[in-house]
């Protein structure tokens, strides 16, 4: 990828273009721009037959990290050659293989990034990339003229989640492995997961836990769990405080009646795939 470029003037979509740059100098080559709604990426080398390029919302992006990729060097090369590679995390909604309606599907889209024979300035190109898709993901306001700096970003957000093992026919804890803590890692977000252990955990937890050490409580469960975080928020001195906190509802359970009736009044369609749903 060529050094990106801060260019104020272009325009894409009604939105300025915040970062601009092309990626790769061997095989396939690509154009990102990014701009506050929307990365576009368009093939250059080999060229397409027409001008279509794909078109990325942010509001589908959860994330975006720097890698080193795997060491292509040979005899005599050095280290210092290794380009940087950085890797977007999406969830766009696409149609069903079968069936109506939608669903959201994880999408990675990698890139390399070789403007320098060294690895540093290489991870400085891919790790300005990353900050300014983590700062528009974080609500921070960029432009072309924003200098693009890790002291831009908030802090990582911290979630609390409770998972009951029993719930689904104990089947939660595998789906939060295998399911929930990958999206969250690419969303950077840090957590602490508890495994319930008994009846009324949950609720004991939520009486003690300091509301505001974190930014919400993620519910990996039934519809019993649910009921016994609220009940220990009510239950605190501050209810009036503690019970703002944002909680997420993540269904394992066997009927999840409760969940579906908080989607369906929240207005979401019974086709479509809810991650998170918060209130």
């Amino acid at each position: 990828m060529r050094n990106p470029e801060l260019i104020p003037h272009v325009k894409m979509s009604g939105s300025e273009a915040i970062l601009h740059g092309d990626s790769g100098t061997s095989g396939p080559r690509y154009a990102l721009t990014l701009t506050p709604k929307e990365l576009h990426i368009q093939r250059l080398v080999p060229r397409p037959q027409d001008d279509r390029r794909t078109v990325v919302n942010t509001t589908d992006v959860v994330g975006c990290h720097v890698m080193r990729p795997k060491s292509t060097k040979t005899s005599g090369a050095s280290e210092t050659q290794i380009p940087a590679v950085f890797s977007i995390y999406s969830y766009p909604l696409k149609k069903k293989r079968m069936g109506a309606g939608r669903v959201r599907t994880r999408v990675v889209r990698t890139f390399k990034v070789d403007v320098s024979d060294t690895t540093s300035e290489n991870r400085a190109v891919a790790e300005k990339w990353s900050i300014a898709i983590k700062c528009l993901l974080r609500g921070v306001s960029l432009s072309g003229l924003t200098e693009i700096t890790s002291s831009l970003l908030p802090r990582p957000q911290r979630l609390l989640l409770l998972v009951n093992p029993f719930s689904g026919r104990g089947q939660a804890m595998q789906l939060c492995h295998t399911h929930i803590l990958p999206m969250i890692r690419e969303a950077n977000i840090h957590y602490n997961l508890i495994q319930t252990e008994r009846q009324n955990h949950a609720r004991d937890l939520m009486r003690e836990i300091t509301v505001h050490e974190w930014d919400g409580i993620v519910i990996v469960s039934g519809d019993g769990l649910l009921h016994e975080v609220i009940n220990g928020l009510m239950q605190r001195p501050d209810w009036q405080e503690a019970i703002r906190i944002p909680l997420g509802v993540l269904p394992c359970g066997s009927g999840n009646a409760l969940a579906g009736a908080l989607n369906h009044h929240a207005g979401y369609l019974i086709n479509y795939h809810i991650d998170f749903f918060f209130f």
